[in-house]
């Protein structure tokens, strides 16, 4: 026999009354689920009483008090999100959304609120900034170098970071100085601090990344002001780097994305009864600007890629990859030998690797498409020729290269794929000595505005990209600032305008 259901109600020390009525018991936790609200008068609680028991009894549990930090972590654990689209949600909700709505219930939100927070972040993306000077402090230690230490003097640097970190002073996701910066501001040696960091990073202290800040490693609190907490006693701001803060505003299309995920957010609130609103449809997020830039010539693509056959021949095959057949660089990394069809001159592009949080995921492609490459006899012949080098390395040690390796790896068998972010890093290398601006997704726009410039057609070229929406996303994001037509017409007009003014003329 079902148990009945009852409620109660109680006046606070406010003079408000509290009902609470009891709802069954969570399927999932086996926790015990309870409607309350909160009213003011005694008539009013009596009424509202009579709703809680009705909804109760029809077997409805509307989350009437969920906050919006309750939401994002509903949401997030449903949210059909793939491994590196997941990263970059989490981190704005922990470092954005949280920090700015997490404490406002989910049904008191309205479209207002969401328009001031998008005004707000548009200024300065930095929920601390509160359009005043101040300064954004650093726990970095000081770094002093003891001559009667018996260790040495990197050890010395890397034991007091490392006790930092340990002790809390450093907090996980907290920003360190460049080597180059730690060492004019401790006056310590560049060579002394490159290898304490690169001892904390091997322990995994802290995550080093190529063109970005090192970091402190773990997970990183809502906390969203950690730059303006008090110094401890015997801080040096000097020595530590702290500086002025200055507002760097958040650029549309993030706060766009930022809308999209708060829209999905209240979307599900709404199927589970949350709110009767999605007051994301009521907000007007930024307009999105469309940044383009000129694509890279093809002597200056030719010169990075024989920098990078000097460097490694199977990194001057990777970018000859990219640029011929326009994939994207995890969809190279995860290419394996099955993939490649040189008899018919064909690649197949299936799989997506990426490498997140410490996860290794070989997974569906960004948008899903299962697509077939044609590729030239020059291009596999390329490819032959290093399969060819590889089954022979492997046969003198009498081991066969199997299908299912990958064609791009640093295992002797080939049995474990590039990161991609390790072959950003050595294409950006290569580009840097030859002094030339190109990294992969710029080999992708190269790809894109030379196919469009010899006149092919946009929707081919968008399938050969592996863009859905039939060439919008190539237009808007890879596709020459200024077409190859677009130049044909301006010589038209002044080649017409030329000619009519000379007859004018005579």
């Amino acid at each position: 026999m079902p148990r009945a259901v009852k409620g109660h109600i109680e006046q606070l020390p406010s003079g408000s009354y509290r009902v609470s009525v009891y709802a069954g018991v969570d399927p999932l936790t086996r926790q015990e689920i309870r409607l309350r609200s909160t009213v003011k008068g005694e008539l009013q609680a009596q009424i509202e009483l009579g709703r809680l028991l009705k909804e109760a009894s029809e077997g409805r549990t509307p989350e009437v008090n969920a906050t919006m930090a309750g939401l994002m972590d509903q949401y997030m654990a449903i949210a059909e999100w793939d491994v590196s689209t997941r990263q970059t949600n989490e981190g704005f909700i922990r470092r954005t959304i949280k920090p700015a709505l997490g404490h406002l219930e989910v049904r008191k939100v309205r479209g207002p609120i969401l328009d001031k927070l998008y005004t707000r972040l548009k200024c300065c993306g930095d929920l601390s900034c509160t359009g005043r000077p101040f300064t954004e402090h650093r726990n970095v230690p000081a770094l002093t170098i003891n001559p009667d230490d018996s260790r040495p003097a990197w050890r010395q640097v890397s034991g007091t970071l490392e006790e930092a970190i340990r002790s809390g002073l450093l907090a996980p996701g907290e920003e360190l100085p460049s080597i180059t910066e730690l060492s004019a501001l401790q006056g310590i040696g560049t060579g002394v601090v490159r290898h304490a960091m690169k001892v904390l990073a091997a322990d995994g202290l802290i995550i080093a990344r190529h063109g970005r800040a090192t970091v402190v490693a773990g997970e990183p609190s809502d906390d969203p002001a950690p730059n303006r907490r008090r110094p401890g006693p015997g801080h040096d701001c000097r020595g530590a780097g702290c500086r002025p803060h200055v507002c760097h505003p958040m650029k549309p299309n993030t706060i766009r994305g930022i809308h999209s995920i708060l829209s999905g957010a209240f979307a599900a609130a709404q199927r589970w009864e949350w709110t009767d609103r999605n007051p994301a449809e009521s907000a007007k997020p930024p307009t999105a600007i469309r940044q383009t830039i000129a694509a890279t010539s093809p002597e200056a693509v030719a010169k990075v890629i024989a920098e990078a056959r000097k460097r490694d021949a199977a990194l001057g095959l990777y970018l000859w990859l990219v640029v011929v057949t326009g994939v994207r660089r995890g969809e190279l990394c995860g290419l394996q030998v099955r993939d490649i069809h040189l008899d018919q001159g064909l690649i197949h592009v299936a799989f997506n690797y990426v490498v997140r949080g410490g996860q290794r995921v070989r997974k569906d492609t960004k948008t899903h498409q299962d697509r077939w490459l044609a590729i030239d006899p020059d291009t596999c012949a390329l490819i032959a020729t290093y399969l060819d080098e590889i089954r022979a390395a492997l046969a003198a040690v009498g081991v066969e290269l199997p299908d299912d390796a990958y064609l791009f790896s640093n295992d002797p068998a080939h049995a474990r794929p590039w990161n991609p972010d390790w072959a950003t890093h050595r294409v950006a290398d290569a580009a840097d000595a030859v002094g030339v601006e190109l990294d992969i997704k710029g080999g992708r726009h190269y790809t894109a505005s030379q196919l469009l410039a010899g006149g092919f057609d946009l929707r081919n070229t968008a399938a050969r990209l592996g863009h859905s929406g039939g060439g919008a996303t190539t237009l808007r994001h890879y596709a020459d600032p200024v077409p190859e037509v677009d130049r044909r017409a301006a010589a038209y007009l002044a080649r017409l305008t030329a000619g009519s003014s000379s007859t004018d003329a005579h």
